[in-house]
């Protein structure tokens, strides 16, 4: 075991220098050519796993630093990457109380404080989950459940069920609906409004369509926090819909969810107990290592009620400690005893340490968006309401949408060969522009005005 220790501390010590790239990644191509990643009959030597471990990390990209802005998370929790170690050391799994004591009341208790934030209160319930396009696929079999209780164990029998989220929700939409045999084609994406916030008034519209097709509506996905923009869907005027029609309601709060830690921006998601379910994902804004999700449900023994099967006779004992076996919540058997690096996260910050985090990130995205539209050869292309900036370098004698798009592209590609600032590009209404996150609360200023000088310089570089 020493070895293996000895291994890992060098490892660390050479990935934590913050003078190394942010990005450094050749083309797969590239990279087949520099590595080899064979397996062989016989076993290899120290040194040759050690020296893929270090290939491993210099080539990864170095989410931790400040100059990653390309993904929904960013940035190191000490606590939380502590009991990523621990939780490995260990290798408890969580179908059951016996296997992981601990773990299982930790989760309890996070499920209990994350109910309170989202409004479901003492009654609500949930299980942590494999990541957030998990919490949404349970979230849309929970409301397939609430329509039809018997396709669980007899199948679809012909019924035709549609499903609705914006044209700017998360993918995992459509891979819920093909899991679950609703049909991707039954997943009906609801036009936005400037924002990109699900429209009330369309998404009446398309529910109408849908029963005078004589199809049954039943599940509406709404999005805190879409990928692209950050935009919250008006949960209230969409509640209102659901009830009418007796549609379960659910939000994926992956990426938003931890706003209801600020008071003072947690009107963004104001409503949040009118929903059925709700997704919420540690690995992002809370930077616990992946994965690290949740799904929350306010109706008590909707979980197990859905998702429960078999093993009674071998597994889930009915004894003393029955109520307490998760498995029963869960489409899983073998789980990951995710739950204590998000308590010892949690247990480090207290509500406060993330509400200050939010607070100070939105700080930043504001002096972003100013420094943005000072600057005449930059266009934002959608309010950033959140923490998500999507702008683009548009100088003023280029107008062509598709040389726009290609030169925007080309920065990016640039700026990730060069080493970093590492961002992304993305398309929103028919435009594609440069898209950055501010996850990372070591962000300041100064990492913002070097970033948008570099794509400035990088464009003025690129046109000629």
């Amino acid at each position: 075991m020493q070895e293996q220790l000895d291994i890992l501390t060098r490892a660390i010590y050479e990935w934590l220098p913050e003078n190394r790239p942010v990005v450094q990644a050749p083309t797969a191509a590239e990279l087949e050519t520099m590595l080899d990643l064979t397996l062989a009959q016989d076993g290899a030597g120290r040194g040759s796993l050690e020296a893929a471990l270090q290939a491993y990390l210099h080539f990864n990209p170095d989410v931790a630093q400040a100059d990653f802005f390309k993904l929904l998370y960013s940035g190191r929790n000490k606590y939380a990457l502590l009991g990523d170690w621990i939780t490995s050391l260990s290798n408890a799994t969580m179908h059951t109380y016996q296997v992981g004591p601990v773990a299982t009341l930790m989760e309890l208790e996070l499920i209990r404080q994350w109910n309170a934030l989202v409004g479901f209160g003492d009654e609500g319930e949930g299980v942590m989950v494999a990541g957030g396009s998990q919490a949404n696929l349970i979230g849309m079999m929970l409301a397939r459940h609430h329509a039809y209780p018997d396709y669980k164990t007899k199948g679809a029998q012909g019924k035709t069920l549609v499903a609705y989220v914006s044209d700017q929700a998360h993918y995992s939409g459509q891979k819920a609906a093909n899991v679950l045999g609703i049909g991707t084609d039954n997943l009906i994406a609801v036009a936005t409004d400037d924002a990109g916030r699900m429209r009330p008034d369309a998404l009446a519209e398309e529910i109408e369509k849908s029963k005078a097709q004589g199809h049954t509506p039943f599940f509406i996905g709404l999005t805190a926090g879409t990928t692209v923009t950050g935009a919250f869907d008006p949960v209230a005027a969409c509640s209102e819909i659901a009830k009418a029609h007796d549609i379960w309601l659910h939000i994926d709060g992956a990426w938003g969810g931890p706003i209801l830690f600020s008071g003072q921006h947690c009107h963004l998601l104001a409503n949040s107990h009118l929903a059925d379910s709700f997704a919420w994902d540690a690995h992002k804004l809370m930077n616990v290592p992946i994965t690290a999700a949740v799904i929350l449900v306010k109706q008590p023994g909707a979980l197990k009620a859905c998702c429960s099967g078999g093993g009674g006779d071998y597994l889930f004992h009915a004894d003393e400690n029955a109520d307490y076996n998760l498995g029963e919540r869960s489409i899983q058997c073998g789980r990951r005893a995710d739950a204590l690096k998000v308590w010892l996260s949690w247990k480090a910050a207290g509500n406060k340490g993330f509400e200050e985090k939010i607070d100070y990130l939105q700080s930043m995205k504001a002096a972003c968006v100013a420094q943005i539209e000072e600057r005449a050869s930059l266009e934002m292309l959608a309010p950033a309401g959140y923490l998500n900036v999507l702008f683009r370098y548009k100088p003023d004698h280029i107008n062509d949408e598709q040389a726009l798009r290609q030169l925007n592209i080309d920065i990016c590609k640039t700026m990730m060969r060069s080493g970093g600032p590492y961002v992304d590009y993305a398309q929103y209404k028919g435009r594609t522009g440069i898209r950055l996150i501010l996850a990372n609360d070591e962000v300041d200023s100064d990492h913002l005005q070097r970033l948008l000088d570099k794509v400035q310089r990088l464009g003025m570089e690129l046109e000629g």
